[in-house]
């Protein structure tokens, strides 16, 4: 079978589990004997209307395509009100899909990616999946979480979407920047990951907004309210237009239900996976005290999306009482005053690689993911799964498909007071042998996450359309 993936590209500009996932299927289905290719979007040339796709270059097998002048890469810092969708009057998507003969294109973002694409793809009876990561498309910043640190629910007609980006307006990019950003070509690797260092300390520190702000201006400004409703509307048409859309959760699929008809789309869950995952449930010797003491585990970014900050706030409250704990904490903590944390209680370590895990698991009584916004499914909760380790995990994570509440871990009920993470890690520290109980439960039955597997069940998905 001939297969065209399309995602992001590869560090420095982009990485993180949407890559690793797209990048890791492809070889998978490599091995397998299919014939499979990738395509990322590429530079630009100036008129945005003119678009074509071209080799880039081979990788690990794999060959490499570009679109040269796709739609616009949204960040989230980035004011998409000002004409970030153009139409792709001139291209070759057509010529380039009849001389690969692909039978499949397998979309992992709906970022860059142009609807003339899809379109030509249907036309020539090309079967089209999506497979989720993130809510671009529906949500400008891909996470539905908004410039005062809390959920959208309600986009307003576009003006929430202007406060966002009103809020983070210090640290936007024109499109010219954008596109020198995005052009490899224009900038050296070194530049490219400092800018993006900068950028992601902006928005990960968004915590005092713009007072300055003219509402006003905001609440009459009706072409850019209109501009965010036609960038929803866009990729609401791409969507319905897939033959499948494959949602890594449960709770990803609740999220696009919302703004998307799904009895009109035909869709399946399907939790995702890497090459990485191994059944590594036996290899470590578990134990649910560390130095008697329960050690509590959070990996990742150290901010308010992820429920960082109130994870620390939960364990400074629960010290008054419980001491035997600790917390050691995985993620860049460059940005972190570590000044005001006990030390005995809260311990950095920095960031961390795949080759960090057996010994990071192997000192670990459970993990937590306390995230406040809808994490779409969570790579680092199956990595501590895979090693036997147990969860305590919002119930925002769509990890919580692989957990039975009181059983193999707990899923509490995320709210603003965090009073339900709170009780849920006393009774941990009161009660830690249900960690063990946890860990057992873990251990029963077949280890089903491993790319292999996964690989042909994305096949089967194929084979259904």
């Amino acid at each position: 079978m001939k297969i065209l993936h399309y995602f992001l590209g590869f560090p420095p500009l982009h990485d993180g589990g949407l890559m690793i996932y797209a990048t890791d299927l492809a070889k998978e289905q490599l091995k397998m004997g299919h014939n499979v290719a990738m395509l990322m979007p590429g530079i630009y040339t100036g008129d945005m209307s003119k678009s074509e796709i071209k080799f880039y270059k081979m990788q690990e097998g794999l060959p490499i395509y570009q679109i040269i002048n796709p739609q616009l890469m949204v960040f989230p810092w980035v004011n998409t009100s000002d004409g970030f969708i153009k139409q792709k009057s001139t291209n070759n998507y057509r010529d380039f899909l009849k001389k690969h003969e692909f039978k499949i294109l397998h979309v992992h973002s709906l970022m860059g990616f142009p609807i003339e694409l899809l379109n030509e793809a249907k036309t020539l009876n090309i079967k089209t999946v999506f497979t989720t990561h993130d809510y671009f498309g529906l949500c400008p910043s891909i996470d539905f979480f908004k410039y005062d640190n809390s959920l959208c629910s309600d986009y307003k007609n576009g003006e929430e979407c202007l406060l966002c980006t009103y809020h983070t307006r210090n640290y936007n990019y024109s499109k010219r920047n954008l596109k020198i950003l995005i052009n490899k070509h224009y900038l050296s690797s070194y530049t490219i990951n400092l800018m993006l260092r900068l950028l992601k300390k902006a928005k990960n520190n968004t915590l005092s907004f713009d007072n300055n702000i003219d509402y006003k201006e905001i609440e009459h400004n009706k072409e850019k309210k209109k501009a965010f409703m036609h960038f929803r509307e866009y990729y609401k048409t791409i969507l319905e237009k897939f033959d499948i859309v494959l949602f890594n959760s449960r709770i990803t699929k609740s999220e696009y239900g919302k703004y998307v008809n799904l009895n009109n789309i035909k869709h399946e869950i399907l939790n995702i996976t890497h090459s990485g995952i191994q059944d590594n449930r036996n290899i470590i010797k578990y134990k649910p005290l560390i130095s008697d003491k329960v050690s509590f585990l959070f990996m990742g970014y150290l901010n308010k999306k992820k429920g960082f900050f109130d994870l620390i706030n939960v364990l400074n409250e629960i010290r008054q009482r419980y001491t035997n704990w600790e917390l050691n904490i995985y993620g860049d903590c460059s940005d972190i005053d570590m000044s005001k944390l006990d030390k005995n209680f809260f311990k950095f370590h920095g960031k961390y690689g795949h080759e960090d895990l057996s010994n990071i698991f192997s000192n670990s009584s459970v993990l937590i993911i306390p995230s406040k916004w809808k994490e779409t499914f969570g790579f680092i909760g199956l990595e501590a799964y895979s090693y036997g380790i147990p969860a305590v995990v919002s119930d925002n994570v769509g990890f919580t498909d692989l957990i039975t509440n009181g059983v193999n871990g707990i899923i509490y009920k995320d709210d603003d007071s965090n009073e339900n993470l709170k009780e849920s890690l006393i009774k941990i520290l009161e009660h830690p042998m249900l960690l063990k109980n946890y860990h057992e439960e873990i251990l029963k039955g077949k280890f089903k996450y491993l790319m292999e597997e996964h690989c042909k069940e994305v096949l089967n998905c194929y084979e259904s359309i």
